[in-house]
């Protein structure tokens, strides 16, 4: 007998790592604020580089979550006109959401940040800020990877009867 979850109690898993991740994030990020103005006001030093572990952080904190919004049916919307449709319409309207707009815009990001990356590692591209973090090429290669992983889960739920799992309340 398996111990591992599958199929949506999977998703929901794995998207709650990623969320525990972000939250993870989120205190680190105010962590290192506070040590920043420790270090400016109470010191008088400036750390570059912990500018930069506060942008690296934000980014976590904003990409991790963006999968599993879409897998777990999560996104936010303006319910003002939708709230009174049917649901067989409101699901044909996120079908055309995920395939017409979320798909091609995520997938064509990522194809379009594949030359850049390619570039920031061949440099093995560090921080723009003088006494920055290394690794800025990482940061850029997670960023074409979330945009890969948006258009792959956009056209999987997209293409899906159930749009949304069998529990579809959409």
């Amino acid at each position: 007998m398996s111990t591992q979850p599958s199929g949506p109690r999977m998703r929901l898993s794995f998207s709650g790592t990623l969320r525990g991740v972000a939250a993870f994030a989120v205190v680190a990020l105010l962590m290192v604020q506070i040590v920043i103005v420790a270090l400016r006001y109470v010191f008088s030093l400036g750390a570059p580089w912990a500018t930069d572990l506060l942008t690296y952080l934000f980014f976590l904190i904003v990409s991790l979550p963006l999968v599993g919004v879409i897998l777990n049916n999560e996104s936010v919307r303006v319910d003002v006109f939708s709230g009174r449709f049917p649901p067989r319409l409101r699901r044909a309207i996120d079908r055309v959401a995920l395939l017409g707009l979320l798909f091609p815009a995520s997938a064509w990001a990522a194809w379009n940040a594949v030359p850049m990356v390619r570039t920031s590692w061949r440099v093995l591209e560090s921080s723009p800020t003088l006494g920055g973090l290394p690794g800025f090429f990482v940061l850029k290669t997670v960023t074409a990877l979330v945009f890969a992983a948006l258009a792959l889960v956009a056209l999987i739920v997209g293409l899906r009867p159930g749009l949304y799992g069998k529990d579809d309340q959409t």
